[in-house]
């Protein structure tokens, strides 16, 4: 076995554009390696897998290897030469070359290399307190990587296995090294992940108005969010009704009557309307309530029942946990201009006890303008849409009975339970970079 600087001489004897190959990508990988003297196979992975085809495309690096195979084959006989025999025949596998030819392709390219990561066993699972971002800052990079070394290790040791699959035992891995103590503080590793999405959500913004406005509710949303002092009475009144067998719906697909009853009886936004009837078609705001339900993953029908969803089973009988899943479910993540809205409207209630709507669409409106956000047609999106949508998004606070409306003085505030959705809310735009698998959305105007 060679020390570096031997490894590299006996490479230069051979062809010494390739030592000089060989030594950058040694150097690049150990500047950012997540142990101070193991080589992983994560950290081999990202190398020839992903930093090697990217800075090779990149605009800056365009061409900066005359041939990837030949460089990835001077890695690997560096790597072999330091004692590293399996990582020097992963850099000279079939599926390392496979993505090297792929390089070009992006496409092709994205999804031969996430196939690689998840088969590989090393690529960390996202968990229940976030999803990991693809473009990271270094907190985050550092993180991943030393989670991949754990999972690394516990392949080795047999604990899970090399495939992939052991989803649970993967994810108590993670879980344990991101809410153990960091290095230096009284802080957890989570806490410190937290701290450096906050400052990119807070500050990476190109409206003023939007950075004023998340600022100011940093330290909100870095606190945990109280989940036990309120509860969602309606939503909770329709799932205790889908227990069991499931709610019978009438001929028509509506809600039992004596539910709807039940509801319309509970549900401030009901007892608004001018209305009478016990069916689920005169009473828009119970509709509503099963839409998000459904939105929420709760619950779903089949056939002439609505019935509890397996997430909803699990939830019934835990109001916080119900909470935060609603929370966490009320905001979107996939679509940008919706997002920036919410975020804006949720900002602009905690930020006041009580505030216009006109106010709070005017905030939007701004934010909209400032960040140039334009809609499917391409057209500038201005007050018209942040009116529309605003109000869209305010129907929906109310039906759950998280927004108080003083209709003639024309404001609104949140309640304790609003307080709580808010801040998860605003939680999971900064922890979850998309949405888990299996999970569902309602329709919105965009």
């Amino acid at each position: 076995m060679h020390d570096l600087d031997s490894a590299l001489e006996v490479i230069r004897a051979r062809d010494d554009t390739a030592a000089k190959h060989a030594h950058a990508l040694w150097h690049v990988m150990r500047a950012t390696a997540a142990h101070p003297t193991k080589v992983t196979r994560y950290e081999v992975q990202q190398m020839v897998w992903a930093t090697l085809p990217q800075a090779h495309r990149s605009p800056g690096g365009a061409g900066a290897f005359t041939d990837l195979h030949v460089t990835c084959e001077s890695f690997a006989e560096l790597l072999a030469l330091l004692g590293y025999a399996s990582y020097a025949e992963l850099c000279r596998a079939e599926v390392t070359g496979r993505i090297l030819d792929a390089a070009e392709d992006e496409p092709r390219y994205r999804a031969m290399t996430a196939q690689a990561w998840r088969e590989s066993g090393v690529w960390p699972p996202d968990i229940p307190i976030l999803t990991w971002a693809e473009q990271a800052g270094p907190v985050e990079s550092a993180l991943h990587a030393a989670a991949g070394r754990l999972l690394e290790e516990a392949i080795e040791a047999g604990t899970v296995t090399a495939d992939g699959t052991g989803e649970d035992l993967r994810v108590a891995l993670v879980m344990r090294l991101l809410t153990s103590p960091e290095t230096e503080g009284d802080d957890t590793w989570f806490g410190k992940l937290l701290d450096e999405r906050l400052a990119e959500w807070t500050l990476g913004r190109g409206s003023q108005t939007r950075r004023e406005l998340l600022v100011r509710l940093r330290p909100e949303v870095r606190r945990t969010p109280d989940t036990g002092a309120a509860g969602l009475p309606a939503l909770q009144t329709l799932l205790d009704g889908c227990r069991g067998d499931g709610a019978r719906l009438t001929d028509r697909g509506y809600l039992p009557t004596g539910l709807v009853v039940q509801l319309a009886d509970q549900m401030p936004t009901c007892r608004e309307l001018v209305g009478t009837g016990r069916s689920e078609s005169r009473w828009p705001p119970v509709k509503l309530l099963r839409e998000l339900a459904a939105d929420f993953g709760l619950v779903r029908q089949t056939g002439n029942r609505l019935h509890l969803t397996d997430r909803g089973a699990t939830l019934i009988d835990a109001p916080d946990s119900l909470l935060t899943t609603v929370g966490e479910r009320l905001v979107v993540l996939d679509r940008p201009a919706l997002g920036v809205i919410q975020e804006v409207v949720f900002a602009a209630l905690l930020l006041e006890e009580r505030i216009a709507p006109t106010r709070i669409f005017e905030k939007v409106a701004y934010v909209l303008g400032e960040e140039s956000w334009t809609g499917p047609d391409g057209a500038r999106l201005g007050a018209p849409h942040a009116a529309e949508v605003g109000a869209w998004f305010l129907r929906r606070l109310r039906v759950l009975d998280v927004l108080d409306a003083e209709w003639t003085a024309r404001r609104v505030g949140l309640t304790d339970a609003g307080r709580s959705i808010a801040r998860l809310a605003l939680r999971a735009r900064v922890l979850f970079c998309h949405r888990p698998v299996g999970s569902t959305r309602g329709a919105a105007p965009w």
